[in-house]
Protein backbone atom coordinates (compact mmCIF):
# COMPACT_ATOMS: atom_id res chain seq x y z
CA UNK A 1 0.00 0.00 0.00
CA UNK A 2 1.41 3.11 -1.00
CA UNK A 3 2.35 6.15 2.36
CA UNK A 4 -0.63 8.39 0.47
CA UNK A 5 -3.40 5.49 0.70
CA UNK A 6 -1.97 4.65 3.79
CA UNK A 7 -2.76 8.27 5.40
CA UNK A 8 -5.71 8.74 3.46
CA UNK A 9 -6.99 5.58 5.42
CA UNK A 10 -5.53 6.34 8.48
CA UNK A 11 -8.11 9.50 8.24
CA UNK A 12 -10.97 7.77 7.36
CA UNK A 13 -14.09 8.21 10.42
CA UNK A 14 -15.75 4.35 10.73
CA UNK A 15 -18.61 6.46 9.30
CA UNK A 16 -16.39 7.08 6.21
CA UNK A 17 -15.10 2.81 5.73
CA UNK A 18 -18.80 2.03 6.43
CA UNK A 19 -19.56 3.96 3.39
CA UNK A 20 -16.88 3.21 1.07
CA UNK A 21 -18.32 -0.61 2.38
CA UNK A 22 -22.16 -0.05 1.53
CA UNK A 23 -21.47 1.35 -1.55
CA UNK A 24 -18.85 -1.98 -2.79
CA UNK A 25 -21.58 -3.82 -1.66
CA UNK A 26 -24.16 -1.95 -3.22
CA UNK A 27 -22.32 -2.59 -6.62
CA UNK A 28 -21.98 -6.22 -5.75
CA UNK A 29 -25.97 -6.72 -5.12
CA UNK A 30 -26.53 -5.02 -8.25
CA UNK A 31 -24.16 -7.05 -10.62
CA UNK A 32 -25.63 -10.11 -8.48
CA UNK A 33 -29.54 -8.58 -8.84
CA UNK A 34 -29.02 -8.97 -13.00
CA UNK A 35 -28.20 -12.68 -12.99
CA UNK A 36 -29.46 -15.66 -11.51
CA UNK A 37 -28.42 -17.66 -8.70
CA UNK A 38 -27.74 -21.27 -9.84
CA UNK A 39 -29.06 -24.20 -7.46
CA UNK A 40 -27.93 -27.52 -8.35
CA UNK A 41 -31.38 -28.95 -6.91
CA UNK A 42 -33.39 -31.62 -8.28
CA UNK A 43 -35.63 -34.21 -7.01
CA UNK A 44 -36.00 -38.02 -8.36
CA UNK A 45 -38.79 -37.30 -11.11
CA UNK A 46 -35.68 -35.60 -12.72
CA UNK A 47 -37.76 -31.79 -12.24
CA UNK A 48 -34.91 -29.52 -11.41
CA UNK A 49 -34.88 -25.68 -10.04
CA UNK A 50 -32.52 -24.30 -12.49
CA UNK A 51 -31.71 -20.47 -11.22
CA UNK A 52 -34.06 -18.24 -9.45
CA UNK A 53 -33.15 -14.77 -9.32
CA UNK A 54 -31.14 -13.13 -6.50
CA UNK A 55 -33.67 -10.51 -6.01
CA UNK A 56 -36.37 -13.40 -5.25
CA UNK A 57 -34.82 -13.79 -2.28
CA UNK A 58 -34.61 -10.17 -1.15
CA UNK A 59 -37.76 -9.73 1.16
CA UNK A 60 -36.01 -12.80 2.79
CA UNK A 61 -33.10 -11.36 3.36
CA UNK A 62 -35.00 -8.05 5.17
CA UNK A 63 -37.58 -9.91 7.21
CA UNK A 64 -34.21 -12.17 8.15
CA UNK A 65 -32.46 -8.60 8.96
CA UNK A 66 -35.85 -7.69 10.85
CA UNK A 67 -36.01 -10.59 12.96
CA UNK A 68 -32.33 -10.31 13.65
CA UNK A 69 -32.87 -6.84 15.45
CA UNK A 70 -35.90 -6.51 16.21
CA UNK A 71 -39.14 -4.84 15.61
CA UNK A 72 -38.08 -2.20 17.78
CA UNK A 73 -34.40 -1.35 17.43
CA UNK A 74 -32.39 1.62 15.73
CA UNK A 75 -32.21 -1.07 12.84
CA UNK A 76 -35.80 -1.61 12.63
CA UNK A 77 -36.65 2.10 12.41
CA UNK A 78 -33.51 2.52 9.40
CA UNK A 79 -35.12 -0.29 7.69
CA UNK A 80 -38.65 1.29 7.54
CA UNK A 81 -37.36 4.86 6.96
CA UNK A 82 -34.76 4.42 4.24
CA UNK A 83 -35.80 0.84 3.00
CA UNK A 84 -39.06 1.23 2.52
CA UNK A 85 -39.49 -2.09 4.80
CA UNK A 86 -42.59 -3.48 5.57
CA UNK A 87 -42.47 -6.66 7.24
CA UNK A 88 -43.37 -9.93 4.54
CA UNK A 89 -44.24 -7.14 2.00
CA UNK A 90 -41.97 -4.93 0.88
CA UNK A 91 -37.94 -3.49 1.08
CA UNK A 92 -35.40 -2.50 -1.13
CA UNK A 93 -31.92 -3.78 -0.49
CA UNK A 94 -31.10 -1.09 -2.85
CA UNK A 95 -32.10 1.76 -0.92
CA UNK A 96 -30.73 0.35 2.57
CA UNK A 97 -27.36 0.17 0.97
CA UNK A 98 -27.44 3.93 -1.02
CA UNK A 99 -28.88 5.13 2.74
CA UNK A 100 -25.77 3.19 4.56
CA UNK A 101 -23.81 4.67 2.19
CA UNK A 102 -24.77 8.71 3.23
CA UNK A 103 -24.30 7.99 6.44
CA UNK A 104 -21.85 10.94 7.72
CA UNK A 105 -21.34 8.55 11.22
CA UNK A 106 -22.18 4.68 11.07
CA UNK A 107 -23.79 3.37 14.75
CA UNK A 108 -22.61 0.38 16.00
CA UNK A 109 -26.25 -1.08 15.02
CA UNK A 110 -25.27 0.07 11.58
CA UNK A 111 -22.26 -1.40 10.73
CA UNK A 112 -23.54 -4.67 12.52
CA UNK A 113 -26.60 -4.71 9.57
CA UNK A 114 -23.84 -3.92 6.91
CA UNK A 115 -21.77 -6.91 8.17
CA UNK A 116 -24.91 -9.18 8.27
CA UNK A 117 -25.69 -7.63 4.20
CA UNK A 118 -22.69 -8.30 3.71
CA UNK A 119 -22.77 -11.92 4.52
CA UNK A 120 -26.08 -12.28 2.60
CA UNK A 121 -24.66 -10.73 -0.38
CA UNK A 122 -21.04 -12.69 -0.06
CA UNK A 123 -23.28 -16.37 -0.32
CA UNK A 124 -25.53 -15.09 -3.23
CA UNK A 125 -22.19 -13.79 -5.14
CA UNK A 126 -20.69 -17.91 -3.94
CA UNK A 127 -23.92 -19.77 -5.47
CA UNK A 128 -23.82 -16.97 -8.63
CA UNK A 129 -20.81 -18.27 -9.07
CA UNK A 130 -21.30 -21.90 -8.48
CA UNK A 131 -19.65 -23.06 -6.12
CA UNK A 132 -19.51 -24.77 -2.74
CA UNK A 133 -20.13 -23.02 0.49
CA UNK A 134 -18.43 -24.28 3.42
Amino acid sequence: MSEKRGARRARESPGSSAALAAMQLLGKWTRLAQGHVSFAMGCSCGAGFGGARVQDFEQDVLDYLHGKYGAGSAVAAFLRDRAGYVPGKAGNITELLRALAKEKTAGEEQQALLSDLERSIDSFDELHRGRQLS
